[in-house]
Order: structure tokens, then C-alpha cells, then sequence
């Protein structure tokens, strides 16, 4: 199972390349390879070429298969404890009482030991 998630990974991560491979080409194919009176058809495939392009776009910005992340539980309790430690420098900065130091310093303490605890959830 693990296999096949990092295979789908790893074609997710091409297709941006793809679409910008297959929609230069279908631009610079149409105006290079189409002639005739009428360029209708090199309006049409250039068009698509660009609509192309702009999934390609969008699907680096926002992929579908973007659920990679691991340990969501461990990631928040990580991103709780970096709150802190800007809270302290804060604290620290401003001249702040001690015992708001010492509250926030005890609160950092509380947040390793989840995180202790939830590292060993995820092993």
C-alpha cells in the first residue's frame, strides 16, 4: 500500500511537466505546422494548447493528490509549541512579568511531553 501511494505521488509530480510539454507543443505545433486560408483550426489548437497550460497551472498549485502529509496529530502539536515559543520571545522582548514567563515556559514543557506522546503513536 505504501508503494503504490508514493507511486501515485510521484506521477502527481510529473503531471505539471506533462501538461507544460504537451501545451507548448500543441502552440508552437500550430503556428509553425498549420497553414491555409483559414486559421480557424490554428485558433482552435492554440486555444487548447493554452487551456492545457493553465491545468498544468493549476494542478502544480493545488494537486489532487496532496494528502502526503503524515502524523497530522504530531504536526499540530508542533505547530502549538512554535505558537509558543513566538509567545515567549514575545514575552522576552517586551519585558513581560515573570510569572507570564514561567506560565508560558511550563506550557512549553506540557506541549514537548505531548509531543513525546504522540511520536510514539505514530512509530
Amino acid at each position: 500500500m505504501t508503494n503504490r501511494k508514493r507511486g501515485t505521488r510521484t506521477l502527481a509530480s510529473y503531471v505539471p511537466v506533462f501538461t507544460a510539454v504537451v501545451g507548448i507543443t500543441l502552440v508552437i505545433g500550430a503556428v509553425v505546422l498549420i497553414y491555409g486560408p483559414n486559421d480557424i483550426n490554428r485558433l482552435v489548437v492554440v486555444t487548447f494548447g493554452l487551456g492545457v497550460l493553465i491545468i498544468g497551472i493549476w494542478f502544480a498549485a493545488h494537486p489532487f493528490f496532496k494528502s502526503s502529509r503524515r502524523f497530522i496529530a504530531l504536526r499540530r502539536e508542533v505547530e502549538e509549541f512554535i505558537d509558543l515559543v513566538k509567545l515567549l520571545n514575545e514575552q522576552v522582548v517586551e519585558t513581560a512579568e515573570p510569572e507570564n514567563v514561567a506560565h508560558t515556559t511550563a506550557k512549553m514543557h506540557k506541549a514537548v511531553d505531548r509531543m513525546v506522546a504522540e511520536a510514539d503513536k505514530t512509530s
